[in-house]
């Protein structure tokens, strides 16, 4: 079956940028395990190496692949078109999954963020209260399904907005610290890793939250049917946001542990706490606030991402045909974004340490087909204009997609002997699962049962 594309809007450049930045990063909220996980001089290089190995190789192939195929469904759509509809369909249904996790993580974060707030002013009503976190997790998540179901232009709208309230306090917080950090710069890399650790203990604590910081940059392009001049607007979107991510990441994390050197300290929702020790109270509440805002906004954009996989699938023919149903004033799949608040409020029952490791392995399955894709589509169809080409040919692409394989490959080997050591089942079931029941579940879908 066909289906008409949600096109009544279309994304310009910089509310593209912007969302994109959500879809990643969404400032530096979420880094703050890091440096308690691997020591402040690991985290500190990881920060600078991983986007060079890990997100640099992921925002070229989209660049790529999305100017030459800016088609709504994106990666599901290059994949299927390089590699056959199985594959395709595989690398969409990773994807799908890996969203509900990623989705999910963001409120999850809201209300670890808001009850660490509470607790500075002796507040501790959410403690111990799984049931009440969940309910205001899933509660703080329907105004923003609301502004995916009124459509694109909105969420990017938002996005930009977002962007204004979660940047400033810490562009004000890096402009009040710079200069106690500059006096001092390599102080706040000691010490190098937890003293009580080996190397590949403080590499797998840190490596999995850093990759999860980091990923995402293709997510974006599921929309790229809604977006104006794709072929252009993508390229330097995504050249504006991996510097911009890195130094976001950066600059605040050196600046917090030059005024707040209390490195075992720092988790989840900690940044208030710092800020406060580098501005006082004032910067204390803005970051809080910026905190707060970042988590929706990651939420608002993520979820209009993922909400297009199962659009396109089911106008494939490979899921119901009623997700293909698109709201009659907005134009935009609502009951594909409806389905997918369901999956997000059932992973919002977890912790964010579980969602991260299982985000990050089922998220890095589909990006390897991507990356096959942009190989073999390079063999398959020459011609193909492509108004931004990765220079230096088949060797450099080969490069590009060794270089995430191999930091998948070191995520793999440091961290699943510490996820079977702490019992966490629920990441090792979730990656085995969705791995697994892929194909199976394209065996199943392929005979189309809903079109009898």
């Amino acid at each position: 079956m066909s289906a008409r594309r949600p096109l009544k809007t279309a994304l310009r450049r910089w509310p593209l940028a912007l969302t994109i930045f959500f879809c990643v990063s969404g400032g530096p909220n979420g880094i703050e395990e890091l440096i308690r996980a691997s020591g402040p001089g690991l985290a500190l290089l990881l920060i600078v190496v991983v986007p060079l190995v890990w997100a640099v190789p992921a925002a070229l192939m989209t660049a790529e692949l999305t100017s030459a195929i800016p088609a709504e469904g994106g990666y599901y759509v290059w994949v299927k078109r390089a590699l056959g509809p199985g594959a395709g369909f595989l690398c969409a249904f990773w994807t799908w999954i890996y969203s509900w996790l990623d989705v999910a993580i963001y409120p999850v974060l809201f209300v670890e963020i808001l009850a660490s707030t509470l607790k500075l002013y002796g507040v501790d009503f959410l403690e111990d209260r799984s049931g009440l976190r969940w309910l205001l997790a899933v509660g703080i998540g329907l105004p923003f399904t609301w502004l995916n179901i009124r459509g694109i232009r909105v969420v990017g709208a938002a996005s930009v907005l977002m962007s204004v309230a979660v940047l400033v306090p810490f562009l004000v917080m890096v402009a009040i610290g710079l200069p106690g950090w500059l006096a001092d710069p390599l102080r706040v890399a000691h010490p190098f890793r937890p003293p009580d650790q080996s190397m590949s203990e403080a590499l797998g604590g840190g490596l999995m939250i850093v990759m999860w910081n980091y990923l995402g940059w293709d997510s974006m392009s599921s929309v790229a049917g809604e977006v104006d001049d794709p072929q252009r607007s993508y390229p330097w979107a995504l050249a504006l946001a991996v510097p911009a991510i890195t130094l976001v990441y950066l600059l605040p994390v050196a600046v917090g542990l030059s005024a707040f050197p209390d490195w075992a300290a720092w988790e989840s929702g900690s940044w208030p706490t710092i800020a406060g020790a580098v501005g006082g109270p004032a910067l204390l509440g803005a970051v809080l606030v910026a905190n707060l805002v970042s988590s929706l906004g990651l939420f608002n954009a993520t979820s209009l991402a993922a909400s297009r996989i199962p659009f396109v699938l089911a106008a494939d023919g490979y899921l119901p045909p009623a997700l293909t149903r698109l709201h009659p004033r907005y134009g935009t799949p609502v009951v594909a974004i409806l389905v997918c608040t369901v999956f997000y409020a059932l992973f919002s029952l977890k912790s964010f340490g579980e969602l991260v490791v299982a985000d990050v392995f089922v998220y890095s399955a589909a990006l390897m087909l991507e990356f096959v894709a942009l190989i073999v589509l390079r063999f398959k169809e020459p011609d193909l204009p492509r108004p931004f080409r990765i220079p230096g040919g088949i060797p450099t692409l080969g490069l590009l997609a060794l270089s995430p394989a191999i930091i998948l490959g070191v995520a793999v080997w440091t961290t699943l002997d510490e996820q079977i050591a702490a019992g966490s089942w629920f990441n090792l079931g979730v990656i085995g699962a969705a791995i697994a029941l892929a194909p199976v579940l394209y065996a199943f879908v392929r005979r189309r049962p809903w079109a009898t």
